[in-house]
């Protein structure tokens, strides 16, 4: 079922990027499918936490990586640091959803 949600917010995702919003908005917009994302790896990989770190950290350089190619603009960076971070360290400190 989880993984149904990660299909659906990836498929608004799409319609949302391919809009004609602004940066801003799609950079705020970003937030959620990246948290959803990151949690679904989490609760996925709930039992092996070193295995939910390293997908979640191979995300975030895989996006960097992509944001760099692309030459998007450094809200799209701020966004994905921002989130990945945040819930790292809410993982980190012993956050259970």
């Amino acid at each position: 079922m989880h993984g149904l949600f990660v299909i659906v917010i990836g498929i608004i995702s799409l319609f949302v990027f391919r809009s004609k919003l602004k940066t801003l908005l799609k950079s705020i917009y970003m937030t959620v499918p990246l948290a959803v994302v990151f949690v679904s790896l989490g609760m996925f990989f709930y039992r092996w936490p070193i295995i939910a770190y390293l997908l979640g950290g191979l995300t975030t350089f895989g996006l960097l990586y992509y944001f760099y190619h692309t030459k998007k603009p450094w809200l799209y960076y701020y966004t994905l640091i921002l989130v990945s971070f945040t819930l790292s360290i809410f993982s980190l400190m012993g956050g259970e959803i």
